[in-house]
């Protein structure tokens, strides 16, 4: 990936944990980047285009981060302490939101190109999620309250609600108490 593209994937995908998708313009863009309209279009034809190669691409690299994770990492607790460190990681970064968390929030209003990246983000996280679940139950580490789907929805969308506590609130220390309850139950 060139290093124009690579920048407007990057400015785009900052727009986008702090403002939503529907927040921001090329507009933006270009007096951040500092070069025109037509520049960015060049890139990205349309919006959709800039945003589902925003979410793809925070996707990928995310998912890369879980299985580095994974080859070093075993236990289950340490996992998924490191998972949520990924969110807390956005919230450190200028108060973001995660990226598909915000874009989850706008998805009625969203093109189809992006609701879809956003979707795989939301999907193949509860996968990895539920797989951890799974193994931490199959190991006899600790008994489930719920299965390892509904255990992965929950963690997630514990840590998911803390970032908008964190950010409503502006207090970014809750999003650590609720993400250490929330992990606290797979001691």
């Amino acid at each position: 990936m060139d290093d124009i593209k690579a920048q407007l994937i990057d400015v785009a995908q900052t727009l986008i944990q702090k403002l939503g998708y529907n927040g921001f313009s090329y507009r933006d863009i270009s007096a951040i980047v500092g070069i025109r309209n037509a520049s960015i279009h060049y890139h990205f034809p349309t919006k959709a285009d800039l945003g589902a190669a925003v979410a793809a691409s925070y996707r990928e690299r995310f998912m890369e981060r879980l299985a580095s994770a994974k080859e070093d990492e075993t236990d289950t607790y340490n996992l998924l302490s490191f998972y949520a460190s990924l969110f807390k990681e956005a919230l450190d970064q200028d108060n973001r939101m995660c990226l598909c968390g915000m874009l989850s929030a706008e998805v009625s209003s969203l093109p189809d190109l992006v609701a879809v990246e956003a979707k795989r983000f939301l999907e193949e996280n509860l996968d990895w999620l539920s797989r951890q679940f799974a193994i931490h139950a199959n190991n006899g580490d600790g008994r489930l309250s719920e299965g390892p789907e509904t255990e992965a929805a929950l963690y997630m969308a514990s840590l998911q609600g803390a970032l908008i506590l964190a950010k409503g609130l502006g207090d970014t220390g809750i999003f650590d108490r609720i993400a250490e309850a929330a992990l606290g139950r797979y001691r």
